[in-house]
């Protein structure tokens, strides 16, 4: 039996356990719950309110179950949270398993919503030309592997407007 391609089993633990123990269980599970509410927000609410508004904590209510706090930018979408209150609710048990969500109130923050991020940058297209001049380039390196990885970076350099290589003429 052959041993290759084969790698001894990893020794990590899980974080989850050992965060668990630090944080409390129930603290673990809210944290978690906030973060797959803040990653979901746009899929509950849209958007254009996803935007404007943000799930800022979960706090334990006195009387059993919990209560959404939401920071918004303007009044006006504090009043649409309200509007959209029981659909949220039903959206947020769907959507991230928080479930016994009594209540939901806002709160005005400046600069509250969730931003998308910015946009991933176009590859322009290389010609046949530059491509062959990259290929000459590495062409002194003899290791396959690593010659081919070189070609790829630089393609890549220029695709992306990074263009700090040298230019051979």
């Amino acid at each position: 039996m052959s041993h290759r391609g084969k790698r001894p089993r990893s020794r990590l633990s899980g974080l989850h356990s050992d965060l668990s123990e630090i944080l409390g269980e129930e603290s673990l599970s809210r944290l978690i719950g906030i973060a797959r509410l803040r990653r979901s927000w746009p899929d509950i609410v849209g958007k254009m309110m996803a935007a404007r508004t943000e799930p800022i904590q979960v706090e334990a209510l006195p009387e059993g179950g919990f209560c959404l706090w939401v920071g918004v930018d303007h009044p006006i979408m504090a009043q649409q949270i309200r509007f959209l209150r029981d659909d949220i609710r039903k959206a947020c048990t769907r959507e991230t398993g928080i479930s016994e969500l009594h209540k939901i109130s806002t709160r005005i923050q400046s600069e509250a919503g969730i931003k998308p991020g910015p946009a991933k940058p176009k590859a322009r297209h290389l010609s046949f030309r530059e491509k062959r001049k990259l290929a000459e380039d590495v062409s002194a390196i003899k290791d396959r592997t690593l010659r081919k990885a070189a070609w790829q970076a630089h393609v890549a350099q220029l695709a992306f407007g990074n263009d700090d290589i040298e230019e051979r003429e």
